[in-house]
């Protein structure tokens, strides 16, 4: 029964190495925000700051202070910083918290460039190095909810000259009026390893997680089996009663590995 329960777990993991775009030997150094810069947000909201690859000191370095603040209705308000999640492939995420609740209806700038000068902000809307959100008309005090279980709908392995790339997505969709993200706890389903845990933003009904050949949200060995917790939280905190468990397996190549590229003669 084991045996079939994990053959159709495989079965379900389809990979996509024709249609996926290469990975780029160009690594970024930079960061990410959660809820994304241009969102509107909840007037009690909470972000997640993310740093990669070489910010990942810089921005744990945050923690405790208070460098950041958020201008916007004439009336600065702070941010306290706290810890997170640090990923096994050179990523670390903070959380942000004001320390009042904003106005409504009001746009905010996170000063940035006074805690993290000359960062450069990855998920940047306007390409201006701004990260700027506008508030709705009041808190959000409603937890989002899971309105289908979720579920592993395909993976992606590739490797080429420059590293390896090798994702999964899982599907879901939720019930929440603005933005939202998954916090995953990973652990391999036999042996002993670290647990993984890190969050990652939901894309209308999807989460990518794995790494490609700079950084990642977690790391994978080929085709071992893993248990996966899934938790949902909303842009205020808000978390849904009933995180959910899943079995899967982690994608490995279906055929030969590719050979290096042969270096002309001269």
């Amino acid at each position: 029964m084991q045996s079939m329960r994990s053959a159709w777990l495989w079965c379900t993991l389809v990979l996509v190495t024709a249609v996926a775009p290469r990975a780029q030997a160009a690594c970024e150094d930079g960061i990410r925000l959660f809820p994304s810069p241009g969102a509107t947000v909840p007037t009690n909201v909470h972000f997640l700051l993310e740093g990669v690859l070489n910010e990942q000191e810089r921005v744990s370095k945050l923690v405790g202070s208070s460098e950041l603040a958020l201008l916007g209705g004439g009336d600065p308000v702070g941010v306290t910083v706290e810890k997170g999640w640090s990923s096994t492939m050179n990523r670390v995420a903070v959380k942000l918290k004001p320390t009042r609740p904003l106005q409504p209806n009001t746009e905010y700038t996170l000063t940035i460039g006074r805690a993290l000068p000359m960062v450069k902000l990855l998920n940047d809307t306007w390409g201006d190095n701004t990260a700027r959100w506008k508030t709705g008309p009041s808190a959000d005090t409603v937890a989002p909810k899971f309105l289908t279980k979720p579920a592993i709908s395909e993976g992606f392995y590739q490797r080429t000259r420059d590293g390896l790339t090798r994702t999964l997505k899982l599907r879901t969709q939720v019930n929440d009026i603005g933005a939202s993200y998954l916090l995953l706890s990973m652990q391999r389903a036999r042996g002993v390893a670290a647990k993984q845990q890190y969050p990652v933003p939901l894309d209308s009904d999807a989460v990518v997680f794995g790494h490609d050949v700079c950084s990642g949200s977690f790391g994978f060995d080929d085709g071992r089996a893993y248990r996966l917790v899934v938790e949902l939280y909303d842009a205020a905190g808000n978390g849904a009663a009933k995180p959910f468990n899943l079995e899967l397996s982690a994608p490995r190549p279906t055929g030969p590995e590719p050979e290096p590229e042969k270096q002309e003669s001269r």
